[in-house]
């Protein structure tokens, strides 16, 4: 199955060009600073691509940033699975999610399977493609234990916009999916493909 891994599109996702795929994967970041419009405007866009399955989590903007409730804990369209703590087997591949959260984040990364596969998270693993672009690493170092522990063959996130790029490591692709770049309110990096 040929997978197409996207994030952080910050209410930008109709500037994307996707490549033809089985399944999208989405890690976060669908709206910019909790812009309900956007979310709406996601999921419509995002029912109607054509992918046998569509998969996201939610990052930190994708929160009514007031109340810090997710603007994404709704009834998804059909053809879309939002992941929060959980999987989903595709194909024979457990796919894990794990989405932002403002309470206990560092607690969360335990809840990952040993089998998983394809693991997606927003933020990225401590030292791993987490650079700001004041060269300070923002990744977390309780996810960077887990997935050395679990040794997922894809690990998705975004979230550190100046970090996208791709980088193995052991057994583990990780793949910095970020699309959008601020300071141009654009997308301007493309989607990563892969084989599982």
């Amino acid at each position: 199955m040929k997978y197409i891994a996207i994030s952080d599109t910050h209410g930008c996702h109709r500037q994307l060009k996707l490549p033809k795929g089985d399944v999208l994967l989405h890690a976060g970041d669908v709206c910019n600073q909790g812009n309900l419009e956007h979310v709406s405007d996601f999921l419509l866009w995002m029912s109607e691509l054509d992918f046998e399955h569509k998969v996201l989590i939610r990052g930190n903007h994708d929160f009514d940033l007031k109340n810090q409730v997710s603007l994404l804990d709704r009834k998804m369209p059909r053809g879309i699975l939002q992941l929060d703590h959980s999987g989903v087997e595709i194909n024979g591949n457990l796919i894990w999610g794990v989405p932002f959260t403002f309470i206990g984040k560092n607690k969360t990364w335990e809840s990952i399977p040993k089998s998983t596969q394809i693991l997606i998270t927003h933020q990225p693993p401590y030292s791993i493609l987490d650079l700001t672009p004041t060269l300070t690493p923002r990744g977390e170092k309780g996810l960077l234990e887990r997935v050395k522990y679990v040794q997922p063959e894809i690990h998705l996130f975004g979230h550190i916009h100046a970090s996208y790029g791709r980088k193995k490591i052991d057994k583990t692709t990780f793949l910095n999916a970020s699309a959008y770049k601020a300071s141009e309110n654009r997308i301007v990096n493309a989607p990563f493909i892969f084989e599982l």
